[in-house]
């Protein structure tokens, strides 16, 4: 009779790699933030992944957040506004960072983190300092991208289009707001679009269609920082297209065009996370012509800037002249959002989204510790 294999006979267990995802935080995109990190909780492989769910409080803590694994249950589609605030202890708040995730307690951050503090470069520096890799562009492409002034300065010394704009710095709004306003509206009109610099979602945008609406719109946008754009308002098809870099060689390539056609005033906050609000429509109802052309900004718009693994670039087309909104190093994940649909429509699912996200982070681990040792 043949006797039981002994554990020194059996093949040794693969180690699985400890992904903490990062998500909530500060932001005003909080909510589409823990929508996306439940959604990343619930595709990563368990053959592959051990998930620490890590929520960042509105205070900046960091609290484990094991209870959201039951939730991310397969099959559920977690909306924005619908993750539950924490029901575990709050002695349970890591005040330290390095507690959290430092010392060997991860492989890898998977950041879900949108807007201030997430996608602005401030997490990847912190990251940087503690010695985890972690998904998306790094300190200086994050902080550009997510300055919509800085870049379009650096977006237009490479040659790509934007709409025509002006700033307005808080500072100097008070004293003269009269003449900024006289100044505006002779050189680039009504309607205009509003905007804080540094927000996502649109969070904090307004169309302007009268004069008299321009001065509650621009103190509006400084209620989120101190530098508002004021930029033409082009009537067009609304249009983005997503980067998503291979994760064997790091080349970034272009997912199809998604059309938005959003049943509200604009692509605003609600018509981006309420169900039924828009349509995204994939691949884009625009000739095959314009599709490459949209394709080739936004890879040209991610190099710029140096953005790596993944983006999202938003566009608007008038007929045949297409300008740039801005670029997204952190595209939303939520069942909702746009990176996920074209990437569906490339033919990559969800989980292998995630896998290709995670992979490629190793990727550019690899290759910056062979860089630092030569």
């Amino acid at each position: 009779m043949a006797s039981e294999p002994s554990k020194r006979d059996s093949p040794p267990e693969r180690k699985r790699l400890r992904v903490a995802v990062l998500m909530g935080g500060p932001s005003p995109e909080r909510d589409v933030s823990l929508a996306s990190g439940l959604q990343v909780i619930q595709a990563a492989d368990p053959q592959q992944y051990e998930i620490l769910p890590y929520e960042i409080t509105r205070e900046g803590k960091w609290l484990p957040r094991p209870d959201l694994l039951r939730l991310a249950a397969p099959g559920s589609s977690p909306q924005v506004g619908a993750v539950p605030e924490a029901a575990v202890s709050t002695a349970l708040v890591t005040h330290r960072i390095e507690d959290a995730v430092g010392e060997g307690a991860v492989d890898l951050a998977f950041i879900a983190l949108h807007g201030p503090y997430g996608e602005d470069g401030t997490i990847q520096g912190l990251l940087e300092l503690l010695g985890i890799p972690y998904t998306g562009s790094g300190v200086l492409a994050s902080a550009l991208a997510m300055d919509k002034l800085r870049s379009r300065q650096v977006g237009l010394v490479n040659g790509l289009p934007f709409p025509a704009f002006m700033v307005v710095d808080g500072g100097g709004w008070p004293g003269n707001r009269a003449e900024l306003v006289k100044q505006f509206t002779q050189e680039l009109g009504v309607p205009c679009v509003v905007k804080p610099n540094a927000q996502g979602s649109s969070i904090g945008v307004t169309i302007v269609r009268a004069e008299d609406g321009l001065v509650p719109a621009v103190e509006r946008a400084l209620e989120y920082g101190e530098v508002v754009l004021i930029e033409e308002y082009i009537q067009g098809k609304e249009l983005t297209c997503a980067i998503l870099e291979d994760p064997k060689t790091g080349v970034p390539t272009p997912l199809p065009v998604v059309e938005i056609v959003p049943k509200r005033e604009f692509f605003n906050y609600q018509a981006k996370y309420q169900p039924g609000a828009s349509d995204e429509i994939v691949p884009a109802r625009i000739p095959a012509a314009l599709t490459h052309r949209v394709q080739q900004l936004a890879l040209r718009a991610h190099r710029a800037l140096g953005c790596e693994g993944m983006s999202r670039v938003d566009m608007i087309a008038r007929e045949s002249e297409i300008v740039l909104l801005e670029v997204n190093t952190i595209p939303g994940l939520t069942p909702g959002s746009l990176l996920p649909k074209a990437a569906a429509a490339a033919g990559i699912g969800f989980p292998e989204l995630v896998n290709r996200i995670i992979q490629g982070a190793l990727r550019r681990e690899r290759r910056r510790r062979k860089a630092q040792r030569a």
